[in-house]
């Protein structure tokens, strides 16, 4: 598993806002984005439920 998706996910999972976590990782929201849907299919389950107020696990 790459490092890169698990400090994603960390940063999504603190922020809870992926516009945030992108700025932090210094990414698009787009390439964020596909790293947790990287990171869901490797694990085979959702992550994040995503709303209108951000991201929960």
């Amino acid at each position: 598993m790459d490092i890169k998706l698990l400090r994603a996910f960390v940063t999504l999972a603190q922020t809870r806002a992926y516009h945030t976590a992108a700025e932090q990782l210094c990414v698009t929201q787009p390439a964020l984005t596909k790293q947790i849907q990287t990171l869901e299919h490797l694990a085979g389950v959702t992550l994040f439920q995503r709303g209108r107020h951000g991201a929960r696990l």
